[in-house]
C-alpha cells in the first residue's frame, strides 16, 4: 500500500513538471507568433477577459478542496455508492454556482463597453473572447467537475495529461497554422473553443475507462445535504481561507505600485521570472503528494502518518533550501548577463523574494495535513494573515519601497502560517503536543538552513567572479556551487533529521526496483 502511494505521488510529480516544462517552452514560442499575427492588444484582452473570469470563479471557492476531503476514506475502502453520492452531490451544487457564473457573467458584460473603452478593437472581440473562456469554464461545472475522483485516487496525472496535453496540441496547431489563415482572431478563437471541447470528451473517456461504475446522473441534492451536512459547512469555512488569500495575491501587487515606480515594478518582474519558475518546479515535485496524505490519514495509522509528515517536512525543507540557495545566488549574475547590471535591485528585494518563496513552499506539508485532516475552522486565521500582510506592507512600503511591501508576507507568513497553523494542526488534527512534538524539532532544523545559508552566502561573497560575461559562465557557476550546496545540506540532513534518511531509504528502494525490472 505504501510503495504504491509513493509510486502514485512520483508518477504525479513527473507528469506535472514533463508537462509544466514543454508548456513553458511551447508558450515562449507562441507568445512571439501571437504577437505577429494577432498583435499586442489582443494578447491583452486575452489576459484581461481571464482575470474578469477568475474573479467570476470566486464563487466555486472551497467546493472541489471540500469534496475532495470528503472522498479520502470512501476512496480509502473502495466503497464506490459513497463516492457516486458526494460526486452526485458536487454536481449539484456546481451547477448552481455555474448559474451564478452565468448571471453574474451578462451583468458583467453590460459593462465590457466601459471596461474595453480604450482598446482599438471591434466591438465585439471582448465578447467572443470572454465567451469562450467562460464556456470552458461552464464545462468544469456542467460536466468535468468528475475529475476530483481522479485526483482523490491519486492519478491527477491523468488529469495533467489530459487538461496540459490538449492545451499543447491546438496550442501547437495555432502556432503552425495561424500565419497562413485570413482571420486570425476567428481562428485563434475557434481552435480554443474546440481545444477545451475535445479536452472534456478525453477526460470524459479516461473517467468513463477508469471507473465504469462512476455514473453521471446526478442524485436530489436536497437529500444528499441531509445526509452530507458537513460538505457545505466545510465549503464554507474553505471560503473564508481562500478568499483572503486570492485577495492578499490580488491587492498586494497594487500596495507596490503606491510606493514605487513603473520601472522599479519591471526589474522586481524579472527577478519574479527567475525565482518563480524554479519555485514552481520544486512545488510540483512535492505538491503531488496531497491525495497519498488524505488517503495515509483515512487508514488511521498514527505512527505511519507522523513517520510520513518528517519525511515530507525533512526532505522538501533540505532540497527547497539547497535549490533556492542556488537560485539565489545565480539570479543577479543571469539578469547581469540576460540584460544588464543596471536591471539589478537591492540585495534586500532579492533575498525577500527566495525567502518568501522558500516559506511557500515548506508551507505545504502543513497545508496538506490539514486538508487531509478537514480541519479548517479557524475562519479567522486568513483574516488576520491578509491584515499583518497588509499593515505592514503598508508600513514599510512607505519606508523601503519594494522590499518593504514584500516583508509584509514574510510577516503574514511566519506569524499566522508558521506559527498559528502548525498549533492547530497538531492539536486539533494529529492530536500531539504541538511544542514537544513539532516547534522544538522544526527549530533544529530552521537553525541548520540559516547557518548553512549564512556561510554559503558569505563564502559567495569572497570568492565568486566579479563579472560574468556570458550564460555559460553563469552556468558554469551554477553547476560548481550545486556541485557544492547539494552534497553538503544533503549529507548535513541525512545525518541529523530521520526524515531524510527515511525519504533516502525509499528513492533507493524505488531505484532498486526500477533497476530489477529492466534487467
Amino acid at each position: 500500500m505504501q510503495e504504491s502511494r509513493t509510486t502514485k505521488s512520483i508518477k504525479n510529480a513527473e507528469v506535472s513538471i514533463i508537462y509544466y516544462t514543454l508548456n513553458l517552452i511551447v508558450g515562449f514560442w507562441s507568445r512571439k507568433v501571437f504577437y505577429d499575427y494577432l498583435g499586442s492588444e489582443v494578447l491583452g484582452l486575452d489576459t484581461t477577459a481571464s482575470t474578469l473570469l477568475s474573479f467570476l470563479n470566486l464563487a466555486e471557492l472551497g467546493v472541489g478542496a471540500s469534496v475532495a476531503f470528503f472522498l479520502y476514506q470512501p476512496m480509502f475502502n473502495k466503497d464506490t455508492l459513497t463516492i457516486n453520492e458526494i460526486v452526485s452531490l458536487q454536481g449539484w451544487i456546481y451547477r448552481r454556482v455555474a448559474y451564478v457564473i452565468m448571471a453574474a457573467a451578462v451583468i458583467l458584460m453590460c459593462f465590457f463597453p466601459v471596461i474595453f473603452a480604450k482598446i482599438d478593437l471591434p466591438q465585439w472581440y471582448p465578447y467572443a473572447t470572454f465567451l469562450v473562456m467562460l464556456f470552458g469554464s461552464l464545462l468544469g461545472y456542467f460536466i468535468n467537475y468528475r475529475q476530483c475522483v481522479l485526483s482523490a485516487d491519486q492519478k491527477g496525472y491523468k488529469v495533467t495529461r489530459v487538461t496540459s496535453g490538449a492545451n499543447l496540441l491546438f496550442k501547437i496547431i495555432l502556432i503552425l497554422i495561424l500565419p497562413y489563415v485570413p482571420c486570425p482572431f476567428l481562428f485563434y478563437l475557434g481552435t480554443n473553443l474546440i481545444g477545451t471541447i475535445f479536452g472534456s470528451l478525453w477526460l470524459n473517456h479516461v473517467l468513463k475507462t477508469e471507473y465504469p461504475w462512476l455514473h453521471r446522473a446526478e442524485l436530489n441534492g436536497k437529500q444528499l445535504l441531509k445526509r452530507y451536512p458537513d460538505v457545505l459547512k466545510k465549503t464554507s469555512q474553505l471560503f473564508f481561507h481562500q478568499i483572503t488569500t486570492f485577495i492578499v495575491f490580488k491587492v498586494a501587487p497594487l500596495i507596490m505600485y503606491a510606493y514605487t515606480s513603473l520601472t522599479a515594478i519591471a526589474y522586481y518582474g524579472n527577478y519574479l521570472t527567475i525565482v518563480d519558475k524554479a519555485k514552481d518546479i520544486l512545488d510540483m515535485a512535492f505538491g503531488s503528494t496531497q491525495a497519498a496524505i488524505g488517503n495515509l490519514i483515512a487508514s488511521h495509522d498514527k505512527n505511519r502518518i507522523m513517520d510520513v509528515y518528517w519525511e515530507l517536512t525533512d526532505s522538501r525543507l533540505c532540497i527547497s533550501s539547497a535549490s533556492l540557495m542556488i537560485i539565489g545566488l545565480i539570479t543577479e549574475p543571469l539578469i547581469s548577463v540576460w540584460l544588464s547590471p543596471k536591471y539589478l535591485l537591492s540585495s534586500s528585494v532579492l533575498s525577500l523574494v527566495v525567502i518568501n518563496s522558500w516559506l511557500y513552499i515548506n508551507r505545504r506539508t502543513n497545508d496538506s495535513y490539514i486538508n487531509g485532516y478537514g480541519i479548517f475552522q479557524d475562519i479567522w486565521a486568513p483574516a488576520v494573515e491578509g491584515l499583518i500582510n497588509f499593515g505592514v506592507a503598508i508600513f514599510f512600503g512607505r519606508l523601503y519601497g519594494i522590499a518593504g511591501v514584500l516583508s509584509g508576507t514574510t510577516a503574514s507568513t511566519l506569524i499566522i502560517v508558521y506559527g498559528w497553523k502548525p498549533y492547530f494542526l497538531f492539536h486539533s488534527g494529529i492530536h500531539l503536543h504541538p511544542l514537544k512534538d513539532y516547534y522544538l524539532p522544526i527549530s533544529g532544523r530552521w537553525l541548520l538552513v540559516a547557518i548553512n545559508a549564512f556561510l554559503f552566502f558569505f563564502f559567495n561573497e569572497m570568492f565568486s567572479p566579479a563579472h560574468f560575461h556570458s550564460f555559460f559562465d553563469v552556468a558554469l557557476y551554477g553547476l560548481v556551487i550545486s556541485l557544492i550546496i547539494f552534497p553538503i545540506m544533503y549529507v548535513q540532513f541525512y545525518l541529523l533529521t530521520p526524515g531524510t534518511r527515511a525519504f533516502h531509504k525509499r528513492i533507493v528502494n524505488l531505484i532498486s526496483v526500477k533497476f530489477h525490472k529492466s534487467k
